[in-house]
């Protein structure tokens, strides 16, 4: 994709998430942001997974309360198993006490089990997820389906978070996945990372406004070194999410394109999903201390952006997950790769044109 139309799906998706729409999901859907991975010549934009994190990072520095992560994934998913296209669809995890299980009888199968805090599940038209074990299969369920059962939950910021229960349901399709669970859970990961870049910056932009105009003892308290050295804090926080953001992304597209086996042992991957949860902690702490009490209430708009991120840096894997993942893979494959070489790559393994 040239710069020219990257900058034009920037443009429209940041002129449609200001201008706030009654209908703004059906406005999304309306330009294709919702099937932004799938081919044009099926119908959707053909973005990579780099651009497709930019166009969610507008989203989370509106605070758009949109499915817009889950169904980018959801159409791209069944897009790659060659299952139908559907209106809606979002992502499950297993729930750990009660696993899904899938069972056959002749031709039909069945689903048992539970999924647990599934994004917009009550809001969804189906819901798609891969099944543990070496044979992974692509299940796709129907939300209106027979012995389907929805507890309605949210998250802190209110988004919908709903646990879905089946019992003997015979799924919409079940396919051999195009990879395992625990691979659709990183991608799912830098979507969170995606939007808490977004909001980040929302949060330094709303802080920044704030210090300049909130005046104290005859100055703004932005001109007190206190506040400036936290502000400069704040932003370099934005700045590392955002970097980290582009680089898990990246790590994605490398690894569709076949350039990494796994994506779970990624170190971008997983660095994104834990500077980006570290930055959400900072940022939303420094923001609402110079805010104080009233970037807390309601009716202020600092609060719809830290819900967010104390609510997004928990899901698919929070920081200490993901730490603990990233160092088990550097350890276990040190035949391979050394920690010191991956925090310190050697001179042969970088593209410095010494040679030339």
């Amino acid at each position: 994709m040239d710069d020219e139309t990257r900058e034009m799906l920037h443009q429209t998706a940041a002129s449609i998430f200001a201008e706030g729409p009654s209908d703004l999901w059906e406005v999304l859907k309306s330009v294709g942001f919702d099937k932004a991975l799938v081919p044009e010549s099926k119908g959707g934009v053909g973005v990579s997974w780099a651009v497709a994190c930019e166009l969610l990072a507008i989203a989370g520095k509106h605070a758009a309360a949109v499915p817009m992560a889950e169904a980018m994934i959801g159409h791209w998913l069944v897009d790659l198993a060659g299952v139908e296209e559907m209106e809606l669809p979002t992502l499950g995890f297993s729930s750990l006490s009660e696993p899904v299980r899938l069972t056959r009888t002749g031709d039909e199968w069945h689903v048992g089990g539970a999924l647990v805090r599934v994004p917009w599940g009550s809001a969804c038209t189906h819901i798609v997820f891969i099944s543990e074990g070496p044979e992974a299969q692509l299940i796709v369920v129907a939300r209106d389906a027979s012995g389907v059962s929805i507890t309605p939950g949210h998250n802190l910021a209110g988004e919908p978070r709903d646990d879905i229960a089946f019992e003997g349901v015979v799924p919409h399709a079940v396919v051999p996945a195009p990879f395992e669970s625990n691979s659709l859970q990183a991608v799912a990961a830098i979507t969170r990372s995606a939007l808490m870049a977004g909001a980040i910056e929302r949060a330094l932009t709303l802080t920044v406004d704030y210090a300049n105009m909130r005046v104290q003892f005859g100055r703004p308290i932005g001109k007190f070194q206190a506040v400036q050295q936290n502000i400069a804090v704040l932003a370099t926080q934005a700045a590392a999410a955002r970097a980290a953001t582009e680089a898990g992304s990246e790590a994605i597209d490398d690894w569709i394109a076949g350039e990494n086996e796994s994506l779970m042992h990624s170190v971008a991957v997983a660095s994104a999903k834990i500077r980006t949860g570290e930055a959400a902690g900072e940022a939303a702490a420094i923001a609402h201390q110079v805010f104080g009490a009233i970037g807390f209430t309601e009716e202020h708009e600092l609060q719809r952006f830290t819900k967010r991120l104390w609510s997004w840096r928990d899901e698919y894997g929070s920081e200490a997950f993901w730490a603990d993942l990233l160092g088990e893979s550097i350890l276990i494959n040190e035949s391979e790769k050394t920690l010191w070489r991956t925090v310190a790559p050697t001179r042969s393994s970088l593209d410095i044109g010494a040679t030339r």
